[in-house]
């Protein structure tokens, strides 16, 4: 196999996402324990190589951050050059944007629980087309497994608990503190199922006389003006798979879908100024936007009659 000079590695690293990479860190981690547990015929060896072992699931991640060093140089500069009273913002701008946004969807998210718990009414739509994504898509429903699997963690980490709690006996205050990360851990996961559900809300896109709104929560959402769209199209297959017939790179395209597999897909002109939020970072330069529909052809129809209208 032929070795790549680096800047090669690092273009790689660029075009994969950080889901792609949290992936491969997975699998990383897995072969990790793996060779743990083979290793432990061997503890003299297994002691030297432990370290290792555990920082082997945050190389991906490190070697993501480092190819995207030139873009945190060039944030950096940009505080700079604000002036000398920004520089608390020099730490945020060497971290990664992706890790701010979900700083930011976190944040949301949780407004978002405090608004179902005090039974917040929604704002009201704009006037205009609304396409909806609720009716006959999945979310309810996964919505509803989450929600239960999340209430179902709570009696299973209080057994896993007891379980260890004969081998922690020596150390009850270690014990306490596997005690409050479960629970910390549950109540962070059903914060977010409760929250997301209050933020999507009604489930649906706005199309008005001059543009498209769309919100999916607070992952989604963002003002897609009608002069910026080519053209709307159905789709029967993954974004991904469209992509790669269409030969555009994923950082140029956005899925505004709450969880199903997108229907529809528009297609955006090449010089456009379209800037929509997507999961706590705003997002330019884009090619296409994915969505799911319950409807795809309305929102198809409804766009050809308003560009004819427009243009006449």
């Amino acid at each position: 196999m032929p070795t790549l000079p680096l800047p090669a590695y690092a273009a790689q690293l660029r075009r994969l996402s950080w889901t792609d990479i949290a992936k491969s860190a997975w699998l990383i981690f897995i072969c990790a324990t793996i060779v743990g547990l083979i290793l432990r015929l061997a503890p003299s060896v297994r002691a030297g190589l432990r370290p290792l072992i555990l920082a082997a699931p945050l190389l991906p991640f490190l070697a993501k951050d480092l190819a995207h060093w030139p873009d945190a140089r060039r944030r950096v500069r940009a505080v700079l050059a604000a002036g000398t009273r920004a520089w608390w913002r020099l730490p945020l701008a060497c971290l990664p944007p992706e890790l701010l946004g979900l700083f930011r969807l976190d944040r949301a998210m949780r407004r978002g629980c405090w608004n179902w718990l005090r039974r917040r009414p929604h704002a009201a739509l704009p006037d205009g087309q609304v396409l909806t994504y609720l009716e006959r898509g999945s979310y309810r429903t996964a919505f509803a497994l989450v929600l239960l699997a999340v209430l179902v963690e709570f009696p299973l980490d209080g057994v896993l608990v007891q379980l260890l709690g004969a081998r922690l006996a020596a150390d009850p205050a270690r014990l306490q503190a596997l005690h409050w990360l479960m629970l910390g851990g549950g109540l962070s996961s059903l914060v977010w199922v409760l929250g997301d559900r209050w933020l999507v809300g009604r489930g649906c896109h706005v199309l008005t006389g001059d543009a498209l709104l769309l919100r999916v929560g607070a992952r989604t959402h963002g003002s897609v003006p009608l002069a910026a769209i080519a053209a709307c199209r159905r789709i029967d297959e993954t974004a991904a798979a469209w992509r790669r017939r269409h030969g555009i790179d994923h950082r140029a395209s956005l899925l505004a879908s709450p969880f199903d597999k997108p229907n529809a897909v528009l297609i955006l002109h090449s010089e456009n100024t379209v800037r929509l939020h997507h999961m706590g970072i705003e997002r330019g330069d884009l090619a296409c936007v994915f969505l799911y529909l319950d409807r795809p052809e309305a929102l198809a129809q409804a766009l050809v009659a308003k560009i004819e209208t427009q243009r006449a």
